[in-house]
């Protein structure tokens, strides 16, 4: 087994600390995080005092010190547990003021033990868990403290006096104390932020990700620019329609479920192909599916686009409804021409399309024949010298003039045709 190296265990060590539990509102993240290394030093600190006091004889601040350390313990192991409010009443409220005071009184101004109030007043200033009003009275009454343990210590003799040389190790290690909570204090707010950003940069991908499930990329972008109202209109673009021949029956034999397994797995197939030709998938509406082409305002070929994509999509349902055994047929219409873009809607908007074209592409699919695409003479017009079709004649359909119709076979090649 590979040695554990000194980085690999700080760096365990540091990931460990910036845990926290789950559940807790971002403010008491902050704070948790931040207590994560601010405890475990007040615990460290504590335990040296004690030795030190215990080692000078100072019998008084060392049996304080034993309870200080008992109580630290007892704050780390809740702050592992998320529970903030008690340990920080009670270690930063009163065991470090109180220790504080006395140590100050006993040993000297000049040992710099009043230091300790400022690592309180830093962190209480950020506790979560208080109003702000509260959090900077209590500051305030904090540095009251301060000034009069300062005023009694300086103006009357240490109980306790002690060499300079002790005076000075003291006044170095509460220094010391104090900038490392400092560090800590930033260090545990640094890794909270860090993370918030992370986690802020994760929902926006997200949500990015979803706008763009949504909308075309060039439409999204502005929409996020605030564009109203989102509206253009294009001269030439194919439009298609799909839908299953049988759907209503089978939905009668199956659960809910099922069903919805069903058609995502067709449905998903078909987006596949969508994306691989560049078309934009516009939505779906129970078992139908529309899609069109050329909405990018510079594909010349998009009938060309909408008919591959169509023989691909005859093709991928082929296979889903031999690998699924459904009684199940395709039905698809295609027809180009002018259209309409645009976003509607403040909530759960929508990229649609509306105009003539629209309603042709839809009665092309519904007055086609079952496993046959079915496209109109304007989109003949722009891919007959490409693809191998056949003439369906003059059909009628809803609301419209008889029109003439077409049915997609297969692409051309210079060999023959594929299909």
């Amino acid at each position: 087994m590979k040695p554990k190296t000194l980085p690999g265990l700080l760096t365990r060590i540091l990931e460990k600390l910036k845990q926290s539990p789950e559940g807790l509102p971002p403010d008491y993240v902050r704070y948790h995080i931040m207590s994560r290394f601010t405890f475990p030093l007040g615990l460290v600190a504590h335990s040296i005092f004690l030795v030190m006091f215990w080692f000078l004889n100072l019998d008084v601040l060392a049996a304080f010190n034993v309870l200080s350390v008992a109580l630290f313990f007892w704050a780390n192991w809740q702050a592992y547990k998320g529970n903030l409010k008690w340990p920080t009443v009670l270690t930063l409220l009163f065991e470090v003021p109180i220790h504080a005071i006395l140590a100050t009184l006993y040993l000297g101004f000049a040992s710099a033990f009043w230091m300790h109030i400022l690592i309180s007043m830093s962190i209480i200033a950020l506790a979560p868990f208080w109003t702000k009003k509260v959090r900077y009275s209590v500051c305030l009454a904090l540095s009251l403290i301060i000034v009069a343990t300062g005023a009694v210590s300086i103006l009357n003799d240490p109980l306790q006096p002690i060499s300079i040389g002790i005076e000075i190790y003291f006044f170095a290690s509460n220094a010391i104390i104090l900038a490392l909570v400092v560090v800590a204090v930033i260090a545990g707010y640094d890794f909270a932020v860090a993370r918030a950003e992370e986690a802020l940069q994760l929902e926006f991908s997200r949500a990015e990700s979803l706008l763009l499930n949504i909308l075309p990329s060039a439409i999204a972008a502005r929409l996020k620019a605030h564009e109203e109202p989102l509206a253009d209109s294009h001269d030439s673009v194919s439009v298609l329609f799909a839908d299953l021949a049988g759907f209503t029956n089978l939905s009668r034999k199956m659960s809910a479920a099922e069903l919805v397994t069903l058609l995502n797995d067709l449905f998903s197939r078909f987006d596949r192909l969508v994306q691989e030709h560049g078309a934009e998938k516009i939505k779906t509406i129970g078992d139908a599916y529309m899609v069109a082409t050329g909405l990018s305002g510079s594909v010349s070929n998009h009938a060309e686009q909408v008919a591959d994509l169509a023989l691909g999509m005859r093709k991928a349902f082929g296979e889903f409804r031999a690998q699924n055994q459904v009684d199940l047929k395709l039905r698809i219409g295609v027809h180009s021409g002018a259209v309409i873009a645009g976003v509607i809607g403040q909530q759960k908007f929508a990229y649609d399309l509306w105009g003539d074209t629209v309603n042709i592409a839809s009665r092309m699919e519904s007055e086609g024949l079952p496993d046959q695409i079915q496209v109109s003479a304007e989109t003949w017009q722009l891919i007959h010298d490409r693809y191998v079709t056949s003439s369906r004649g003059e059909i009628q359909i809803k609301g419209h003039s008889p029109r003439v119709t077409y049915l997609l076979e297969s692409r051309t090649t210079s060999q023959g045709t594929q299909s």
